[in-house]
């Protein structure tokens, strides 16, 4: 039940932060589009909407890989599950407030840390609730050595209170002095969407890949390298986001040395996991778990590959105040991690419910919008951003015609918001379709035998 519940969760906000993500491209391209509407302004539904795809849904479908794998892998019961759905409503009650407040027009004004501070006590409390649960449930099954896929899950549910808790309390709480919150700032965005996104989706990886194609990790000792040094370098690269502000050349330096360096758990992951591209029977590699595995993966490697390249100096020039970063981080956020949880629950929710996919064209058509849709974001927002990065640096150009160059690309961006809005329907009508399949089956009978008791007036042993 507390995994059902979590994914039921997080497929609805998938679906209401694509809208809303949807409805705020709209507005790059027109932006009278909607422009009566005050909660509906930009400003208030961009951050709304990337707040609600990474706490609504992120973090509660991680939330629930995390517990089923770690369950699964310790051969133990989950602890306290109904303490864990307890959890699971106040999360997602923070999360709406929050939401409702940022639209309203009371969000702190910090990039990636939006949620006001009248949420956050709410969220705390409902996060220490699932990350208890699901770190008694690892106690309690911890017999054997550690799997890779539980390194980088556990490390996954304390590294995010750690520095959202930190950098929550330096910007929004007690904000620090003057460009300490913008270090803050770009700590916690790096560190959520480079560190934290990673845990989860390669503990997702690790695990399920082997297990779908009934193969062995290559090297061990690759895969704890590529842990550590990732859970090293990964938040000391933050400040290459803010090249050309007001900080220490030397801090600078670190940042763009540590992304560099980054690309070390790169290669150690495509060392254990590419193989997998050539692995499993016929019947293995057209499951679309796989198939959702497969392509996470190549857009984790794309992705980290050009931040890493996005953080040297010359290149930061350019694309600094473009859409190239913005690109990165959904590269990462919607084309890896999203896809790599999107993997987990079509293996996960039949296992659990006993029940298969109702609808196998939803299935299939939901994967193909998927993928698309997180190619086309990245396509459309990466390469327009470079484009947009060169007519900025040329004076020649007034800013009219930058725009005008940049905006094919933006529409592209949109249709591929379109198209997410989409799978992600197509992803819940299947859900909804299952459940309700699984409570026909299981439910029905149930009551049938009541109803006959009832009017018989006997007893019978259900």
């Amino acid at each position: 039940m507390p995994v059902i519940v979590l994914f039921g969760f997080a497929s609805i906000w998938l679906v209401l932060s694509s809208l809303l993500a949807l409805i705020a491209s709209v507005k790059l391209i027109a932006p009278g589009f909607l422009g009566c509407c005050a909660p509906l302004t930009f400003g208030r539904i961009q951050p709304a909407a990337w707040n609600g795809l990474v706490f609504g849904f992120a973090v509660q479908a991680g939330m629930a890989a995390t517990l089923w794998i770690c369950a699964r892998l310790g051969s133990a019961a989950v602890i306290g599950r109904r303490i864990l759905v307890v959890g699971v409503l106040c999360w997602n009650i923070g999360v709406f407030i929050g939401l409702i407040a940022m639209l309203a027009g009371e969000s702190s004004g910090v990039e990636t840390l939006e949620l006001p501070g009248r949420a956050l006590p709410l969220l705390f409390t409902a996060y220490v609730s699932m990350a208890s649960v699901v770190a008694l449930t690892f106690v309690r099954g911890q017999r054997h050595q550690l799997k890779v896929a539980q390194w980088y899950l556990i490390g996954s549910v304390f590294l995010l209170p750690w520095i959202w808790g930190s950098a929550a309390i330096g910007t929004v709480v007690l904000p620090l002095r003057g460009v300490l919150q913008t270090a803050a700032q770009a700590w916690f965005a790096h560190g959520l969407l480079v560190v934290w996104v990673s845990f989860v989706g390669l503990g997702s990886l690790f695990y399920f890949l082997p297990k779908l194609t009934d193969t062995a990790i290559r090297n061990r000792s690759v895969a704890v390298f590529g842990f550590w040094t990732l859970a090293l370098f990964g938040t000391l690269g933050a400040l290459a986001r803010c090249h050309g502000g007001p900080f220490p050349a030397w801090m600078l330096s670190i940042s763009t040395v540590a992304s560099q360096l980054t690309l070390f758990p790169v290669i150690a992951v495509l060392i254990n996991l590419a193989p997998y591209f050539k692995c499993g029977n016929r019947s293995t590699r057209a499951s679309l778990p796989f198939r959702f595995a497969l392509a996470a993966l190549g857009f984790y490697v794309l992705a980290m590959s050009s931040t890493s390249l996005n953080s040297l100096a010359s290149l930061r020039r350019i694309t600094q105040f473009t859409f190239l970063q913005p690109a990165l981080d959904l590269s990462m956020l919607v084309g890896f991690l999203t896809l790599a949880l999107l993997g987990a629950i079509y293996e996960i929710v039949p296992r659990l419910l006993g029940t298969p996919w109702p609808s196998s064209r939803l299935s299939r058509g939901h994967c193909i919008a998927a993928s698309i849709s997180a190619a086309m974001l990245t396509v459309g927002f990466g390469i327009g951003g470079v484009v947009q990065g060169v007519a900025l640096s040329d004076t020649r150009l007034p800013i009219s015609s930058v725009i005008e160059r940049w905006l094919p690309f933006a529409a592209a961006g949109t249709i591929g918001w379109l198209v997410a809005v989409g799978a992600s329907l197509l992803l819940f009508a299947n859900l909804v379709w299952m459940a309700a399949v699984h409570c026909r089956q299981v439910l029905w009978p149930a009551v049938a035998v009541w109803f006959r008791t009832t009017r018989t007036g006997t007893e019978v042993s259900i």
